[in-house]
């Protein structure tokens, strides 16, 4: 793709545009400066995509960061698929869910990023209605696939643990972007999967 020279046009996509592509690039760019931290410059830089032709594939900035979030919930979506696939007993499956998400938030363009969803989306959501929406959607799919999978794999409140497993994946969150380490985050996480194990008397 041309960064630099590409002739604007006013209606439909760049030459060798990748839509899914775009949006990985922006996503990440997104998710460690947030919403607010990120210029059409900076996504122009992340995406190689100049802006004259970001703004006739996407709308503006608020459009292409309201698309990367909805590009999240599909990734979720997809990574739960997976899971359901799986068919893991209890202990296994949390220690999944936590130890693959923890691999994500340590990632970042500078650093441990977190989820974009918790640590960007969160402060927009305030005032705007439609990153609202979005974040809800996003929380709604956690709590619902966390639950189904909970209770095919033994959970003796899935509601309740899914909840808490949930809670805990946004505190990790944040507290990837606030350095702690990583031996840290799996204790954390170690000490729920415990604590859920033994409510629903799957200890291992």
């Amino acid at each position: 793709m041309r960064t630099g020279t590409e002739i604007a046009r006013p209606r439909g996509r760049p030459r060798g545009f990748d839509r899914d592509t775009v949006l990985r690039a922006a996503l990440q760019r997104f998710r460690t400066h947030g919403f607010a931290g990120t210029s059409l410059d900076d996504l122009a830089d992340a995406t190689g995509i100049n802006r004259p032709s970001l703004y006739a594939a996407f709308g503006d900035k608020r459009a292409l960061y309201i698309a990367a979030l909805d590009r999240t919930h599909e990734w979720l979506s997809a990574a739960f698929a997976r899971l359901r696939e799986a068919d893991l007993p209890l202990h296994e499956l949390l220690d999944r869910v936590f130890s693959s998400t923890i691999d994500v938030y340590l990632t970042g363009e500078a650093g441990p990023s977190g989820c974009i969803a918790v640590n960007t989306a969160a402060a927009e959501a305030v005032t705007d209605p439609d990153i609202r929406a979005a974040l809800a959607r996003i929380l709604e799919l956690e709590d619902r696939e966390l639950e189904d999978l909970l209770a095919t794999a033994g959970s003796a409140a899935p509601a309740m643990h899914a909840r808490f497993v949930s809670s805990l994946l946004h505190s990790l969150s944040v507290r990837a972007r606030a350095g702690e380490s990583r031996e840290a985050m799996d204790r954390i996480a170690e000490d729920c999967i415990a604590m859920i194990a033994v409510a629903s008397g799957c200890q291992s």
